[in-house]
C-alpha cells in the first residue's frame, strides 16, 4: 500500500463515519468513541510496525487495518444500540462485509487486500482460526496487538474517571461490580486469553484484560504494556483476593520473560 492509497482510505473512512451523524446532533458519543479508537489503533499499528522495521508498504497496510478494524461497530450500534457481538451482528464479520461491499481496497494487490480483510474479519476472535492464510497472519496479529493496547487505555481511563459508568449500556449484561467469577479465574490460570461471553462484571472485564498479555504477539506491544504500567493499573482496580494478586504476579513474570529472554516469535 502506498501513502497515497492510505490517505484515500482515510478519506473514505471519514465519509463513512459521517453518514452516521444524527441530524443536528453529530455522532452519538459511543460512535465518536469508536471513531477515535479506530484512529488511535491506526496510530498504534503504525508505531509498532515501525519498531519492527517493517517495509513502508506493510506499515501503511498495518495503519490502514488499524483504521478499518472496527468499521462494523457503526452499523452494529445503530441496529442493536450496543457493542455486544452476537450471531446476529458480529462486528468483525460485519466490518468484513462493509469493506468488501464498498470496494475501498480494490486497487491493492490481491494478497494485501485479503490480508486486510482477514484482519478486519478475525481481529475480535478469542483465538485466531487455524485456517487463516499464513500471508494474513502478520497483519492480523498486528491489529490484535494494537487494538488491545488502546482498549487497555479506554477501559482503564473510564474506570479511573467514573467507574466506567457506561459499561452496561455498551455491553448489556455486564454490571459495574468488582466481583470476579470463578470461571474467569480458572481460564486465567491456564495462561490464555479469557472469553468475553463469560464476562458478567467489571471485575471480570478487568481480569480478561489482564489475561490479554498472553495473547500479545509482538515484543513492542509487550514493551508498551510494561512502560505504560498497565498491569499495575488493572490490579489496583481489582479487589485484594490473593488469587488475583497471584495471577497478576504471573502475568508480570510472563511479560518480563518475553521481553528479556525470548525472541519475538512473530517478527515476520
Amino acid at each position: 500500500m502506498t501513502r497515497k492509497e492510505l490517505a484515500e482510505l482515510g478519506n473514505a473512512f471519514d465519509r463513512y463515519v459521517a453518514g452516521f451523524r444524527q441530524d443536528g446532533k453529530g455522532l452519538h458519543p459511543f460512535l465518536r468513541l469508536k471513531a477515535d479508537h479506530s484512529r488511535r489503533v491506526a496510530g498504534e499499528a503504525r508505531a509498532l510496525s515501525a519498531d519492527l522495521a517493517w517495509p513502508a508498504a506493510r506499515r501503511h497496510a498495518a495503519e490502514a487495518l488499524g483504521l478499518l478494524h472496527d468499521i462494523g461497530r457503526f452499523s452494529q450500534f445503530t441496529e442493536t444500540n450496543s457493542f455486544s457481538d452476537s450471531s446476529a451482528v458480529d462486528h468483525g464479520e460485519r466490518g468484513w462485509a462493509v469493506v468488501s461491499h464498498a470496494r475501498w481496497l480494490r486497487g491493492l494487490r490481491t494478497a494485501e487486500r485479503h490480508a486486510i480483510l482477514d484482519g478486519i474479519r478475525y481481529h475480535n476472535r478469542r483465538v485466531i482460526p487455524e485456517d487463516v492464510p499464513a500471508r494474513s497472519l502478520p497483519l492480523l496479529r498486528m491489529v490484535r496487538d494494537a487494538d488491545k493496547l488502546d482498549i487497555f487505555r479506554v477501559v482503564l481511563d473510564a474506570v479511573e474517571r467514573d467507574g466506567f459508568r457506561d459499561l452496561s449500556r455498551m455491553l448489556p449484561g455486564v454490571r459495574p461490580r468488582r466481583l470476579v467469577s470463578a470461571r474467569l479465574i480458572r481460564e486465567m490460570e491456564t495462561r490464555r486469553s479469557c472469553s468475553l461471553p463469560a464476562v458478567r462484571s467489571l471485575g471480570d472485564l478487568l481480569l480478561m484484560q489482564l489475561s490479554w498479555v498472553y495473547d500479545l504477539n509482538y515484543a513492542p506491544a509487550l514493551r508498551r504494556v510494561a512502560d505504560r504500567n498497565i498491569l499495575a493499573r488493572i490490579l489496583h482496580r481489582l479487589d485484594g483476593d490473593p488469587r488475583l494478586q497471584r495471577l497478576g504476579r504471573n502475568a508480570r513474570r510472563y511479560v518480563t520473560a518475553r521481553l528479556n529472554d525470548r525472541p519475538d516469535r512473530n517478527s515476520a
